[in-house]
C-alpha cells in the first residue's frame, strides 16, 4: 500500500506552514528578478545576492502577512467551527487566491522593471488598468514574456501542491475556550506587528528603509519585492501626494528663487506658431552630436536629428525629471516636475489650476491641439495635455485609420506626422500644439511590409524604433516645408524620458541616462543656431523657456525658469527610487539623503560622465550650493502644488 503524501496536524501548526511556505516562495522568486536584472543590480556577486535578499527578508515578512491576513484570521478565530470541513476548504481557496496574486505579482514584475527603472507602484497599476489598450498591452507584454507567465504559474502550481501535502485535523482533546482566545489576540497582535515592520516607530516599514542596507541604489530593487511596494502605495491620495518640504523662512527662500516670472519684453518671435515635439523615448544620448558620454563610436540613430540639430538652438545639458511618458508631459506642458512614483493626473492635485504655456498662450488668441496617435485615455497623456490647456486633442479615434495602427500603442509615426502637417494647415495660424510620437516604444513594431534593410538594426529594438521616429521626423519636416504656417513656426524638440533601454551598459547612470534633447528650430533663421553649455536645465525648465521665446509679456508662475535668459540659475533633478535625489550641475552630479538635508555622494560627471567613482577632491562651495538650490526648489514646488498656487491668480 502507497504511503501517503500528506501529514496531518492541528490547525495552528497546519496555518504557520502554510504562511512559512508562502514566504519562502515570495523570497525565492527574488533570486529570478536579481538573476534576470543581474546587469542593473551590479552584476551581484552570489554572496552579494544572498546578503541583499537576507535584508529583503525583513520586507518580504510584511508583505506575506499583508496578503494572508484575512486568511490567518480565519484559521486562528476561537471558535470549533474553524474545523468544518467546508470551512476550511473555503479557506484553503482564500489561501491559493491571495497567495496566488502576490506570487504572480513578484514573477510579473521581473521582465516588467525594465521598463520602470522601479519596482511596482500603485500608481503604476492604476496607469496601465486603466489605459483603453489594456487588452493589446497585456497581449504584447505575455507575448514576449511567455516565460514570466509560464514561471508564475509554475510557482503558483508548486505553492498549491505543497501547501496540500499538511491537511488540518480536529486534536483529540479540545483546547479550552479562553486559551484559544489568548492565543488568537497574540497571533493577530504577533502579525500586526511583522505587517507594520518595526515597534517603537512613528512610521511602518517604508520603500526608503531598503536604502539603508545597500551599497549602490539600483541594488534597492533586489531588497524590496514588488507585492510590497504596491502595497506601501495602495493610498492613492497618500501615494500622489507630494509631502511639503520646508527648509528656510520665507524671507530665506525668497533670496534663493522665485516662481513668479514678469514675463519677457515682446520681440520679433511675439506671434509665432509654436510646436513641441515629444519624443518617445528620445533620450540625448541616442543623438550623436548630443552625446555627453565621451565615445568614439557614431551609433548613428538619429541622422535627421543630428542634422536639425546643427541648424537650431540647443541646449546641451537638460535632465528628465521622471522615467515615465506621463510624468514627462507633466513636466513639458505643465511646468512643474512628477517626480517617480508620483502621477499628477490621479492624484487629488489635478484639479489645480497651471500656468502653462497652452493655456496662457490660448487667452492671447492661440489655437491650441495636441497630436498623440494612442487610444483615449492611454496612460493619462491626453488627459495631461488636455489639463495643459491643449483643448483639442487628436488620437487614435479621431485620427480615424486602423490600417496605420501598429497593433499595440497608436498610429504609426510617419502616417502621423503628415496627420498632424495637414491638420496644422487647417486649423489656422497662430497655433501653440505638441505632437507625442510613439513608435519608438517597445515592441518597436513598423508597418506592414517595411524595408528594414535601410536601418542599421533591422531587428526589432529600441534601437530601430528611434532610427524609424528619425526618418518619420524627416518626412514630417519634407510635408511641413510645403505648408503655409511652416516658415512662421518654431520648433521645439524635446523627448518624454531619458534612455530606459541602458540598462547594464556602461551609460546606465543618473547622469547619462536622463539626459534629453532640447532643440529649438526656426526654419526663417529668427532663432540663432548655437550650442548652450555650462549650464543645466530641468524637464521642468521647458515651459518657461517656450514662453521666453514667444516673448509672453505678462507675469506668470512657473517652478521652471527660462533656460536661455541671462539670469538662468538652476540644476537638473530628479527623484531616485530609494526617494533622495540626484542634482546635476555643469560640473558635479550629487546625491541627496532622503530628507534633503546632506550631500551622500558627488561625481564630477564632466570629468567622468560615466560615474564609474565618486569624486574625492571637489568644490564643496558649489557642492553646498547645488543642495541649497534643490531644497530650496522643492519647498517652493512642494508648498504650490499642495496650496494650489501654480497660477498667478492664485498669489493674492
Amino acid at each position: 500500500m502507497r504511503k501517503s503524501l500528506t501529514v496531518g496536524t492541528n490547525i495552528y501548526i497546519s496555518t504557520l506552514y502554510r504562511f512559512v511556505l508562502a514566504l519562502l516562495l515570495l523570497w525565492l522568486t527574488r533570486f529570478g528578478f536579481i538573476w534576470y536584472n543581474h546587469d542593473v543590480v551590479g552584476e551581484p556577486s552570489v554572496a552579494e545576492a544572498l546578503r541583499l535578499s537576507m535584508h529583503g527578508l525583513h520586507f518580504d515578512l510584511s508583505a506575506a502577512l499583508y496578503f494572508n491576513a484575512l486568511f490567518i484570521a480565519m484559521r486562528i478565530l476561537p471558535f470549533g467551527f474553524v474545523y468544518n470541513r467546508i470551512y476550511l476548504r473555503i479557506s484553503d481557496w482564500v489561501y491559493w487566491i491571495c497567495n496566488g496574486i502576490m506570487l504572480a505579482i513578484n514573477v510579473g514584475d521581473t521582465p516588467y522593471y525594465r521598463f520602470t527603472g522601479a519596482r511596482l507602484r500603485w500608481s503604476n497599476v492604476l496607469n496601465v488598468t486603466t489605459d483603453s489598450e489594456i487588452g493589446n498591452i497585456v497581449g504584447q507584454y505575455a507575448g514576449s514574456y511567455w516565460w514570466a507567465f509560464v514561471a508564475g504559474a509554475a510557482v503558483i502550481a508548486l505553492l498549491v501542491w505543497l501547501s496540500l501535502r499538511v491537511r488540518t485535523v480536529r486534536p483529540s482533546k479540545n483546547i479550552a475556550w479562553p486559551w484559544r482566545t489568548l492565543l488568537f489576540l497574540v497571533l493577530g497582535g504577533l502579525c500586526a506587528l511583522g505587517m507594520r515592520g518595526r515597534v517603537g516607530s512613528g512610521i511602518p516599514l517604508a520603500i526608503p528603509d531598503a536604502a539603508f542596507v545597500v551599497k549602490t541604489p539600483p541594488e534597492i530593487n533586489a531588497v524590496l519585492n514588488s507585492p510590497f511596494t504596491i502595497l506601501r502605495s495602495l493610498n492613492v491620495k497618500k501615494s500622489n501626494r507630494e509631502a511639503v518640504l520646508e527648509f528656510f523662512d520665507a524671507e530665506e527662500l525668497a533670496a534663493i528663487r522665485t516662481s513668479v516670472h514678469k514675463g519677457a519684453a515682446p520681440g520679433s518671435l511675439d506671434g509665432r506658431n509654436v510646436l513641441v515635439i515629444i519624443i518617445e523615448s528620445g533620450g540625448a544620448e541616442w543623438v550623436d552630436t548630443l552625446s555627453a558620454s565621451g565615445r568614439s563610436d557614431n551609433r548613428g540613430l538619429m541622422p535627421f536629428l543630428d542634422s536639425l540639430a546643427s541648424r537650431s538652438l540647443v541646449v546641451q545639458d537638460v535632465i528628465a525629471s521622471s522615467r515615465s511618458s506621463c510624468g514627462g508631459a507633466t513636466s513639458v506642458l505643465m511646468g512643474f516636475p512628477a517626480f517617480d512614483p508620483f502621477y499628477f493626473m490621479l492624484s487629488p492635485y489635478n484639479k489645480n489650476v497651471v500656468d502653462s504655456p497652452a493655456r496662457l498662450l490660448a487667452a492671447k488668441g492661440r489655437k491650441t491641439t495636441f497630436y498623440y496617435g494612442c487610444k483615449h485615455g492611454s496612460f493619462n497623456i491626453d488627459q495631461t495635455a488636455f489639463a495643459s490647456g491643449l483643448t483639442r486633442v487628436i488620437d487614435r479615434e479621431a485620427y480615424g485609420n486602423d490600417a496605420d495602427f501598429d497593433g499595440v500603442w497608436g498610429i504609426f509615426d510617419e502616417p502621423m506626422g503628415e496627420y498632424v502637417a495637414k491638420d496644422l494647415t487647417a486649423l489656422g495660424e497662430p497655433f501653440f500644439a505638441s505632437w507625442f510620437t510613439v513608435s519608438a516604444h517597445g515592441p518597436f513594431t513598423l508597418p506592414e511590409g517595411w524595408d528594414t534593410s535601410m536601418f542599421r538594426h533591422p531587428e526589432a529594438s529600441p534601437e530601430r524604433g528611434l532610427e524609424y521616429t528619425d526618418y518619420a521626423l524627416r518626412r514630417f519636416f519634407e510635408f511641413a516645408s510645403r505648408q503655409p504656417w511652416y516658415a512662421n513656426t518654431t520648433f521645439v524638440i524635446t523627448a518624454d524620458h531619458g534612455n530606459r533601454d541602458f540598462k547594464g551598459t556602461a551609460y546606465d547612470n543618473d547622469y547619462l541616462r536622463n539626459r534629453i534633447p532640447f532643440i529649438v528650430y526656426a526654419p526663417d533663421g529668427s532663432i540663432e543656431p548655437g550650442r548652450v553649455t555650462g549650464r543645466v536645465g530641468s524637464q521642468f525648465d521647458i515651459p518657461a523657456t517656450i514662453l521666453g521665446l514667444t516673448g509672453y509679456d505678462e507675469p506668470y508662475v512657473s517652478v521652471g525658469s527660462d533656460m536661455l535668459s541671462d539670469g538662468f540659475c538652476g540644476y537638473g533633478l530628479a527623484r531616485t527610487d530609494g526617494g533622495s535625489y540626484v542634482v546635476v550641475g555643469p560640473k558635479y552630479t550629487i546625491y541627496t539623503s532622503t530628507d534633503v538635508k546632506n550631500v551622500v555622494q558627488v561625481y564630477d560627471t564632466q570629468a567622468d560622465p560615466l560615474m564609474t567613482a565618486e569624486a574625492v577632491d571637489y568644490d564643496c562651495e558649489e557642492v553646498a550650493a547645488m543642495l541649497r538650490w534643490a531644497q530650496a526648489f522643492l519647498q517652493d514646488y512642494t508648498t504650490r502644488l499642495n496650496g494650489d498656487k501654480m497660477t498667478i491668480g492664485h498669489e493674492r
